[in-house]
Order: structure tokens, then C-alpha cells, then sequence
């Protein structure tokens, strides 16, 4: 009976939360599982370590139901209960204080992470992949190198420093801000989201926006793509001068700045266009935007 308790109590650990409940527990989990952290609102830190385990520290907020903590071995899912109010989703948790997640993961795991409210710090990560989904939290990731990364937000800021070779950044009204290293694949969205993008060298670049200004720094690999969309937004591309590409750029009311080409004017009514090559036009760098204006900029760095 007794070992049977053990298993049960390693497999699912529930904790009723008091008021100001503080969190310290550990977990195994294999040098390369995956975690899943949920938490409504408050916050989430994640930090790194070299051990087969998790450590779970922290507060849970006055209200909730409890922690709960399920798995281990391969995969190990981290949540806090919320009680559900009377109006649906929307109204869980309005009557609970926020809770405060500190998480110390294998630094190869793979992470995933949910939150409505709740601020997410994350630090370290080697090797695994990475997915956060926020509405209205501040996301910050540092110090991290992963295979892939997936984040989407509604109004939570993103600020980023990793390296990974296939990046999505998605979000509403919630800016962007991206530094990092070499990749294959970059995407970011936005609605209103201004994004200011850092990066080393990239082969598949596409960037979308309604009415968020995008700025991209980067060099675009032999063959590769940039692809940028927008409505009113301004678009700013700096490259550098040894660039190979062929270049196209159409606005309808917006204005063309660009180091090469001319730029041409419709005829009749709005509307301008500028096609040109970069080097020997070995890959693409294409820009459509209504009224927002777009500049290319050639730097020697």
C-alpha cells in the first residue's frame, strides 16, 4: 500500500491554496522532456539547471484552488487551478489573488507555457523548443538557444534574445522586440504591434502588419527571401551593402526610400512602385504596404 501512495503522490500532487501558500516542490524529468507550465495570472519564471528534475517554487495567490502537478519522466505538466466563476472562462480567477511561479527546468527541455495575465520570464534554454501563448503578459526570453520558438500574444509585449532556427512571433497590440542570431525561418505578425527586429543571418524572412511599424536589421542568405505586408505601418529594411537579391516595392499613398532603383509613379491616380537588384539578384526581397512608407537602407556592417 505504502509504495503504491508514493506513486500516486509523485504522479499527481494537489495543493489547496491559502492565503499566501508558498511552493517547493521537485519532480524528475529526463534531461530532454518537456514541461508545461499554465497560470492565469501573476507570474512565471523559468530558469535553467543541469539536473534530471524540476523545482517548483513560489506563492500561490489567496483564492485559488490549488497546484497541480502531474507526470514526470518524459513529461511533466505544471498548473494552477483557478475557481470558475459564474460568467464562463472570462470570470476565472476574478475572485483569487495572483500567483507566482518560479520553474527550474533541464536546460534541454522543451517548454511549453499559457498564461492570460500573468507576467513570463525565461532564461537559459539549450536545445528544446519553445511555446508560449499570453493575452495580456509581458513575455521576455533571454539567453536561450532552441530549435524552434512559437509565441503568441494579444496586447503582452514580446521581447526577445535567442538564437533558433525557426522563430514565430505573433501578436495583436503587443510590440515586438527581437534580437538574436543566425535562422531559417523567421515570421512575424502583428495587428498594430510594432516590431523591431536584430538578427544575424537569415534564409525565409516573412513579416506582416495592419498599422505597426516594422524594422528589420539582418542578413539575408544566398538565396533567401524577405517578404514584407502592410497597411498603413511603415517598413524599414537595413541590409547590408554586399546583399544579393532582386527588389520589389509597390505602395498605394505610402512613400519609397531606397539606396537603388527608381522609383516609379502610376500614371494615373496613386500608387508607386521600384524594382531593382541588389548585387546579383541571387534571392528575393519583396514589400507591399497601402499607405505606409518603406525604406531600404544598404549599411556597410
Amino acid at each position: 500500500m505504502f509504495p503504491r501512495l508514493m506513486l500516486a503522490a509523485g504522479l499527481l500532487f494537489a495543493l489547496p491554496a491559502l492565503a499566501g501558500t508558498p511552493i517547493n516542490e521537485t519532480r524528475p524529468l529526463a534531461a530532454d522532456g518537456r514541461v508545461s507550465v499554465d497560470n492565469l495570472k501573476g507570474e512565471i519564471i523559468v530558469r535553467t539547471w543541469d539536473r534530471p528534475e524540476v523545482r517548483i517554487t513560489g506563492t500561490l495567490g489567496e483564492g485559488v484552488e490549488k497546484l497541480l502537478v502531474e507526470g514526470g519522466g518524459d513529461s511533466l505538466s505544471i498548473e494552477v487551478k483557478y475557481p470558475q466563476g459564474g460568467g464562463g472562462w472570462f470570470s476565472r480567477g476574478t475572485r483569487s489573488e495572483p500567483s507566482q511561479l518560479e520553474v527550474t527546468v533541464p536546460a534541454k527541455a522543451t517548454l511549453d507555457v499559457d498564461a492570460v495575465s500573468a507576467r513570463v520570464e525565461i532564461n537559459g534554454l539549450r536545445g528544446g523548443r519553445l511555446t508560449v501563448d499570453s493575452v495580456s503578459g509581458e513575455v521576455r526570453v533571454r539567453d536561450s538557444r532552441l530549435a524552434s520558438v512559437s509565441i503568441d500574444s494579444v496586447s503582452g509585449d514580446v521581447d526577445a534574445a535567442l538564437e533558433s532556427a525557426d522563430i514565430s512571433i505573433d501578436t495583436v497590440s503587443g510590440d515586438v522586440r527581437l534580437d538574436g542570431g543566425a535562422g531559417d525561418e523567421l515570421s512575424v505578425e502583428t495587428v498594430s504591434g510594432d516590431a523591431r527586429l536584430r538578427l544575424g543571418e537569415l534564409r525565409r524572412v516573412r513579416m506582416e502588419t495592419v498599422s505597426g511599424d516594422l524594422e528589420l536589421a539582418a542578413r539575408l542568405a544566398r538565396g533567401g527571401s524577405i517578404v514584407a505586408d502592410s497597411v498603413s505601418g511603415s517598413v524599414h529594411l537595413r541590409l547590408p551593402a554586399d546583399t544579393s537579391a532582386s527588389l520589389a516595392i509597390e505602395t498605394f499613398s505610402g512613400g519609397i526610400t531606397s539606396p537603388v532603383g527608381q522609383v516609379q509613379t502610376e500614371r494615373y491616380g496613386p500608387g508607386k512602385r521600384l524594382q531593382s537588384r541588389l548585387g546579383d539578384g541571387a534571392g528575393e526581397v519583396r514589400v507591399d504596404a497601402f499607405s505606409g512608407d518603406v525604406r531600404i537602407e544598404l549599411t556597410n556592417n
